[in-house]
């Protein structure tokens, strides 16, 4: 039985349309799957933030691109000498702020003549160079840092608006950790060690 010449191309438009329609749903499959992946990594895992502002001088660099590490806080806590990414607790919808966390939960710390002292010991910052100034026109500040409060300050002092400003920030503030320099150029982002 002859087929009709019409009937033998609807027949292979039919088959191309659905090879096409096919390769359209496991394409737009397979990008749903890789933005969940992405959104995960991004809430869970690790963010890009880039640095905007004087205050983390010299270590820190306006324009330059971070890896955030986002895990270390989803299953541990925030040790001093961190240089983390968090949300400005004043705005935090819309500021991001990059500072050092010098202060933890339950201890005391004060602030005087660009010295720091915590439980009343000198805290020694080996993040920040000898050259760099410390002292900045700041109030006198005394305080016993609340459970689950962190006191947080940038490294370049005198232009650093931080916990000596607004206070000590929460947990739930702090995005994770600055951990590699994406650009200019890339490396690791060395973490002081405190015993």
């Amino acid at each position: 039985m002859n087929q009709n010449p019409i009937e033998v191309v609807n027949d292979a438009t039919k088959q191309k349309l659905m090879y096409g329609a096919g390769c359209v749903f496991e394409l737009t499959k397979n990008l749903v799957i890789l933005v969940i992946i992405v959104t995960l990594l991004n809430f869970f895992v690790a963010t890009i933030a880039i640095v905007d502002g004087p205050s983390m001088e010299p270590n820190f660099h306006t324009k330059e691109g971070l890896l955030i590490n986002r895990w270390t806080y989803n299953f541990g806590k925030p040790t001093r000498g961190d240089a983390v990414v968090l949300k400005f607790p004043g705005d935090p919808e819309r500021k991001k702020y990059i500072k050092r966390i010098i202060g933890l939960p339950g201890e005391r710390i004060q602030v005087q003549d660009g010295k720091v002292y915590i439980n009343g010991q000198i805290l020694q910052e080996s993040y920040i160079p000898s050259y760099v100034k410390t002292d900045s026109p700041s109030r006198y500040i005394d305080e016993i840092i609340k459970p689950d409060e962190y006191f947080i300050m940038g490294d370049n002092r005198p232009n650093s608006n931080d916990s000596r400003v607004w206070g000590t920030a929460g947990k739930r503030f702090l995005i994770g950790i600055a951990s590699v320099q994406l650009w200019p150029k890339q490396k690791l982002i060395p973490q002081p060690i405190y015993k």
